[in-house]
């Protein structure tokens, strides 16, 4: 398979239109895709961050960080994790510990693990994400919201997780299932 041509489809501020022209055994073909790249398929590392963060306060049972946004895309609110695009230059751990600072108003007191840049949704975009996995701790009471936020802090304990795990009333995004999913298995939030 190669790809021999791409045309910019849209001008956008963060996200575009991008139609892919390419040759399979004899086979021309075209595919749309979404990109936050100015050149697709030529950036190396990470273009936003999902971030899993456990409050971890003295004498409280720890407890996930998740968000409730409203979602353009989705035409109403969705469980999600916080998140963040990374600007031009800013290492992964600070534009987590600005996204928690923004979006939960916490204060990040552990980086336990980062990945690697991975491919979000790899059929619709070449978005690369990495996801960091902290510890946070404080009272989620400050947002630095952008106007075209809408996102309400949900903490959600052990027996909580389960509970949102299972519930197929829930609108929720694919990668907090799998979190949510990862602390039922454990038996813990750890």
């Amino acid at each position: 398979m190669k790809i021999t041509h791409v045309e910019k489809l849209t001008e956008e501020r963060w996200v575009n239109l991008f139609a892919a022209t390419y040759e399979n055994r004899g086979h021309t073909g075209r595919w749309v895709f979404a990109s936050r790249r100015e050149r697709p398929h030529q950036q190396a590392g990470g273009d936003a961050v999902i971030i899993v963060p456990v409050l971890r306060n003295a004498g409280e049972p720890p407890r996930l960080v998740m968000i409730r946004e409203f979602r353009v895309p989705a035409g109403g609110y969705v469980y999600g994790l916080p998140a963040g695009l990374i600007e031009a230059g800013e290492p992964v751990e600070e534009c987590v510990r600005r996204e928690v600072r923004e979006e939960v108003g916490l204060e990040v007191t552990a980086v336990k693990r980062v990945t690697q840049p991975l491919l979000s949704s790899s059929g619709l975009t070449d978005e690369a994400v990495a996801m960091a996995f902290i510890d946070v701790a404080g009272r989620p009471e400050v947002q630095e919201l952008e106007a075209s936020e809408d996102i309400t802090v949900v903490l959600a304990d052990h027996d909580e997780v389960c509970r949102l795990c299972n519930d197929p009333s829930a609108r929720m995004d694919a990668k907090l299932w799998t979190v949510l999913f990862l602390y039922q298995q454990l038996g813990r939030l750890e």
